[in-house]
């Protein structure tokens, strides 16, 4: 699992650079064609790679991130990477910056064999911490 991390929390960042500049070009490098963005608000609200791709031209602004704790993991022939990160966003001029947790599931195209990010989860987060303890607690490798 940690040989994963480093080369991911690479194209994390690319990504997230690419977003933030308005970069297309970088961005559907790594996006698959047939990727899946889902928003948790509630309801959840999803966006497919077109959408994304003219959300980010346009009322989908992201002017900073900071990424947190971060674990990346094969499953099968994908990788799913998680992390904890802090966002500057925008959506429609609304402000949506804070906490979040961000799910990703990696896959390697077909044609160049190369990452490209398939689906996205981006949640915020928000409680007391109150669980944490009471969840750790649970675990039983400690």
């Amino acid at each position: 699992m940690a040989e994963l991390e480093p080369e991911f929390e690479v194209l994390e960042t690319r990504i997230m650079r690419a977003w933030m500049n308005r970069d297309l070009r970088e961005i559907k490098a790594l996006i698959s064609g047939d990727c899946l963005f889902m928003f948790g608000t509630t309801p959840p609200a999803l966006l497919d790679r077109a959408s994304l791709i003219a959300g980010i031209q346009g009322d989908l602004v992201l002017d900073g991130f900071r990424f947190h704790e971060m674990t990346a993991r094969r499953y099968g022939r994908g990788v799913w990477f998680t992390a904890h990160v802090e966002l500057e966003l925008k959506v429609k001029g609304q402000d949506w910056t804070g906490a979040f947790l961000l799910t990703d599931l990696w896959r390697k195209g077909t044609v160049r064999r190369k990452w490209k990010l398939a689906e996205r989860s981006l949640a915020p987060l928000r409680g007391d911490g109150s669980m944490f303890h009471a969840i750790r607690a649970l675990q039983l490798w400690r």
